[in-house]
């Protein structure tokens, strides 16, 4: 498949209208995710043949090279049909952002005869990098890695030591997923599909140019190089921060519409009410609800066009904007929660059938709103304390 637009409005478009073409593959594949606790290999072949992860990959390696806002559009649609295949898709976008960072003989290993390659990236429990010739020894296990059934390569944080075991400097290694191995402990109520599982390394070696220090991994210092264009500009964490809760967004504007066009085949048990628009309660519920979600998503856009903005001008989003972009994915994400209650009362018990999408976007989203990047009590007193100057309680913004 090829792409015909360059402009990010155009590329946005088409790519929501391919997220459309194999929405119906993702759907069908709900259940078998849900009970399998991966995806169906039907729904990766139409992440591949889409090239819906290809959005953050460079375009020097047959990439779409796409903005935030166009990633942000292409999630929101994708959780429509199936939240678990949103959430790979930005995991692969934003793994394969970081992948940038690394120098161009990693890159080249990565993607230079394969631009459809899918990367994963890990940063909780650090392992440890042992010093070796040419490179560094890697052994350690990162939960949460997901997507790790399907992607080729992986990110992954490690601790440099010294020969005494003393910790010299945080890394960050890149290995293909063929020299891990992955154990099963992915086992959830919600986004189960994204097969989130841990990745083990055992004494793994990584060659030198696949290490990074992960300052460089994870820090600003490229916002401002006019060589790079501009989505190799933005700022990776603030960036997937935004792509992480356009997938709950997604969920629940997709929650909305299907409660709103079931509502006038429902009563309302037990009134008299033989269809829900009858109801001024029903109808003053969804409306609140309905102008949540838009807050959700509002909060969400703005802070996408705030680091797209900064990129194409090849400045530095001050420290204050970025801790509001925390402030706003995290808000987005405690407000889609709220709503989809809401959209469970305003439905009735039937929500609760496994048959009813209702409850998947419910499991799903509630899920996903409580990953560490979207944890609402960092957010807000991230942004809080910029209003005084204190200090950031988040070593990378």
């Amino acid at each position: 498949m090829t792409t015909t637009r360059t402009d990010s409005k155009g590329l946005c478009a088409e790519l929501v209208e391919r997220v459309h073409a194999i929405g119906p593959v993702l759907a069908d594949g709900v259940a078998e995710g849900d009970r399998e606790r991966r995806l169906p290999d039907a729904s990766v072949r139409a992440i591949d043949s889409s090239q819906v992860g290809m959005v953050w990959t460079a375009k020097e390696y047959g990439g779409l090279e796409g903005d935030v806002c166009t990633l942000s559009e292409v999630t929101k649609a994708l959780a429509h049909y199936c939240p678990s295949t949103s959430w790979v898709v930005n995991n692969i976008n934003g793994s394969n952002l970081l992948a940038t960072r690394f120098p161009r003989r990693a890159r080249d290993e990565v993607f230079g005869d394969h631009p459809g390659a899918k990367l994963a990236s890990v940063f909780v429990a650090p392992g440890r990098a042992e010093p070796a010739d040419g490179g560094h020894v890697l052994t350690g296990a990162w939960p949460y890695a997901s997507g790790i059934l399907h992607d080729d390569w992986a990110i992954l944080s490690a601790k440099e030591t010294s020969p005494d075991g003393e910790t010299v400097r945080p890394l960050s290694v890149l290995v293909p997923v063929a020299e891990l191995t992955v154990e099963d402990t992915w086992s959830t109520v919600g986004m189960r599909a994204t097969g989130s599982h841990t990745a083990v390394a055992h004494e793994v070696f990584v060659p030198e140019h696949r290490v990074l220090p992960l300052p460089a991994q994870l820090g600003r210092a490229h916002v401002t190089d006019v060589s790079l264009p501009p989505l190799l500009r933005s700022p990776a964490v603030a960036a997937m921060a935004v792509i992480c809760a356009s997938v709950v967004v997604g969920a629940g504007q997709a929650a909305l519409a299907f409660v709103e066009q079931r509502a006038p085949q429902r009563g309302v048990t037990p009134t008299v009410y033989k269809r829900q628009p009858d109801s001024g309660a029903f109808v003053a519920s969804l409306g609140r609800t309905a102008l949540t979600v838009d807050a959700a998503e509002m909060h969400v856009r703005r802070a996408a066009e705030s680091i797209d903005a900064a990129a194409a001008a090849a400045v530095a989003l001050p420290e204050s904007e970025l801790r509001r972009v925390r402030g706003d994915v995290s808000q987005a994400a405690q407000l889609v929660t709220r709503a989809l209650d809401d959209l469970m009362w305003a439905h009735g018990a039937a929500s609760f059938a496994e048959a009813n999408p209702l409850q998947q976007y419910w499991r799903d989203a509630n899920t996903a709103a409580r990953h560490a990047m979207l944890n609402v009590q960092v957010g807000h007193e991230l942004y809080g304390g910029s209003f005084f100057g204190l200090d950031s309680i988040v070593p990378s913004l």
